[in-house]
């Protein structure tokens, strides 16, 4: 079953430009609506989102500089501040002795 790669960014609910995780993120919140143990009328529907989404990770493979885009998009996401504080309070403190110590 072979489509344009529109339809699939269609059938997916995706922009055109999307990068490869944003496909992959459409593909799994859409594969676990339809999905025939979860939906039994939806087997025609669950086929044609997979072969769209097969389809869309090759053409994006002969597209140069996609993976760096991922890559980016990933390293975005992960980054978190490392730098943490937290009050440990002691039972010290309810004995009316303050110690404030970081971890």
């Amino acid at each position: 079953m072979s489509m344009t790669i529109k339809r699939c960014y269609q059938l997916l609910g995706i922009g055109e430009n999307s990068s490869r995780a944003v496909i992959r993120d459409a593909y799994q919140r859409l594969a676990l609506a339809y999905h025939p143990d979860r939906n039994p009328g939806a087997d025609e529907i669950f086929a044609q989102m997979t072969t769209a989404y097969e389809q869309l990770m090759e053409h994006m493979k002969d597209q140069p500089g996609t993976d760096l885009v991922e890559f980016s998009e990933r390293r975005r996401a992960r980054r978190r501040p490392t730098d943490r504080r937290f009050d440990i309070v002691s039972e010290s403190q309810y004995l009316g002795t303050s110690v404030r110590e970081q971890v």
